[in-house]
């Protein structure tokens, strides 16, 4: 399974939830991060290439239907019985500081990273996506276990406290960030070849 090309693993970095430090920052009050990544395996079931329906087949037995976008190049080149392998990896980081008023909260940004076979090969490929919130601590409920963040582009959430005992340092101003990646790599493996069974020779029969 080549999933892991170079450039793959460059897509695939966005997703990581790394947040640059400052060596003369202060440590971070809080810090939170949960990564999870799941593997599929399917087997094309039928495919037409003219209207890019494709139906494929997971262990379980289910069938899963779906239009392949005109981004994915390649499609003529998937056959019926090939393996499909898809893994899909999201993370969350989110770290709270404290307030620096010389320091202006950034906006939000968002960055994208894809990478695609070459053509004429067997489709596969990885879509990256990381997206980064700042937001201001505006007030904080202990009894309730709810937080109100203030982010940069002036809108206001409520947030649940999974982890109170984490928000006891935490005061009113200070600053969150949050960055949240998600990353979906494809991989389209041929269909393996099936080694015709050995009759297994006939016993003479008994006289």
């Amino acid at each position: 399974m080549r999933l892991m090309s170079s450039a793959l693993v460059a897509a695939l970095a966005l997703a990581v939830p790394a947040m640059a430090q400052d060596t003369t920052a202060k440590k971070p009050k809080a810090t939170y991060s949960k990564k999870d990544t799941k593997t599929v395996k399917a087997t094309v079931k039928s495919i037409d290439v003219a209207t890019r329906h494709v139906v494929l087949t997971t262990p379980d037995g289910q069938d899963h239907a779906f239009v392949v976008g005109k981004q994915a190049r390649n499609l003529p080149q998937v056959k019926v019985g090939d393996e499909v392998i898809v893994q899909y990896q999201e993370a969350l980081a989110v770290e709270v500081n404290e307030a620096d008023p010389t320091k202006p909260l950034p906006q939000p940004t968002e960055a994208i990273a894809t990478d695609r076979s070459e053509a004429g090969k067997k489709p596969e490929g990885v879509v990256a996506r990381t997206v980064t919130l700042n937001g201001t601590v505006e007030a904080i409920d202990m009894d309730k276990k709810i937080a109100t963040i203030k982010g940069s582009g002036g809108n206001t959430i409520e947030v649940k406290m999974q982890h109170p005992e984490r928000w006891k340092d935490v005061k009113v101003g200070d600053t969150i960030t949050a960055k949240y990646s998600e990353a979906l790599a494809l991989s389209v493996q041929p269909a393996a070849v099936k080694t015709p069974k050995k009759k297994a020779p006939k016993t003479p029969a008994a006289k």
